[in-house]
């Protein structure tokens, strides 16, 4: 709700509609279309490949090697749930690096816009910050040079895709898009399966390992001897609990992490600037409402078409009462 009335604040307002603006630039940077506009990835998305290997070929090989062992010995259970966080992790993956993650549309450059009430063009660029008061807070906004806006509250650009992204989390190069508003529940659904899929996998992969240990020994052979026998046996499997015990400590914390900044209501961006280092931020609501707010509210359409290069809405003209909208700005 805050996004689009800050657009234009301290640019003298245009007397075109949004729509005819929009047909004449580019209004989104570097980010790439896909599939008649129907998603959006970075610049740099084929590296969202990389990571889909990385889940994708492990999960297989527990499946066969793993899941089948707990099959046939303990039902199928295990290998069920396991193989639903599988696919959920590679969905939220796909859809986290496909999604729009909160664009701010560009705007024509300072230059280009018309004044109606001193029938001129802008020849200043507005000023650099414009200072306002949100829940108590003050914000200082800061201008765009490239997307021609102020940037509303906890809205970034992102030097990677070019973007100014809403409530901008971060840029994910492992899913090669940036995270913000629109798709941060998607992305923190994506960390919360892997890291639950990786502590099973590996869990599971070492029980096996546990498993053919206890029958070694009980037919003899000395706990060093079983572990080495063990290894023999199921080599596979063995390396599924190398692999899994790397990955681990990255999946879980990065899930621990961001639980975190959930709780707190701060976004990556946010909390390694220390933006609310003070204690003192306007956005917690309390723990619960903190997670509802994030992960359960509606999402927002988007604000253009990727496709036509048209926004969406508002389609109509700038009312005049917006347009002669006067706020105090910085000297």
């Amino acid at each position: 709700w805050f996004a689009l009335p800050l657009l234009r604040v301290g640019c003298v307002a245009s007397a075109l509609p949004f729509g005819a603006m929009a047909d004449e630039q580019k209004i989104y940077g570097d980010s790439k279309v896909l599939c008649g506009g129907r998603f959006i990835s970075g610049p740099d998305g084929r590296s969202c490949i990389a990571s889909l290997l990385m889940i994708c070929a492990p999960s297989i090989v527990w499946q066969i090697d793993v899941g089948s062992f707990l099959y046939k010995e303990y039902g199928a259970f295990l290998s069920v749930f396991n193989g639903i966080l599988e696919l959920g992790s590679l969905w939220f993956l796909l859809a986290t690096a496909l999604s729009d993650p909160g664009i701010v549309p560009r705007q024509e450059s300072f230059t280009e816009q018309y004044d109606v009430r001193t029938k001129s063009f802008r020849m200043k660029q507005p000023n650099r910050y414009f200072d306002i008061v949100l829940r108590g807070h003050s914000f200082k906004l800061k201008y765009c040079t490239t997307c021609n806006i102020y940037r509303p509250p906890r809205c970034t650009h992102c030097s990677v895709c070019e973007n100014c992204v809403e409530r901008f989390d971060h840029h994910c190069p492992w899913i090669g898009n940036c995270v913000g508003k629109r798709n941060y529940w998607l992305f923190y659904s994506f960390v919360s399966s892997t890291a639950a899929m990786n502590v099973i996998s590996l869990a599971t992969s070492i029980g096996k390992i546990i498993f053919i240990i206890n029958r070694r020994t009980s037919e003899g052979a000395s706990v060093g001897g079983a572990l080495i026998g063990a290894m023999g046996e199921a080599p596979v499997t063995t390396a599924m609990v190398f692999y899994c015990t790397a990955l681990v400590w990255f999946t879980v914390g990065l899930c621990m992490y961001h639980t975190y900044l959930l709780s707190t209501n701060q976004t990556t961006y946010e909390q390694v600037k220390g933006t609310y280092s003070d204690g003192r931020n306007p956005f917690h609501r309390g723990v619960v409402r903190n997670f509802r707010d994030v992960l359960c509210a509606p999402v927002r359409r988007r604000y253009f078409d990727a496709e036509k290069g048209s926004l969406r809405w508002p389609s109509a003209e700038v009312k005049s009462s917006v347009r002669d909208l006067k706020m105090p700005v910085n000297e």
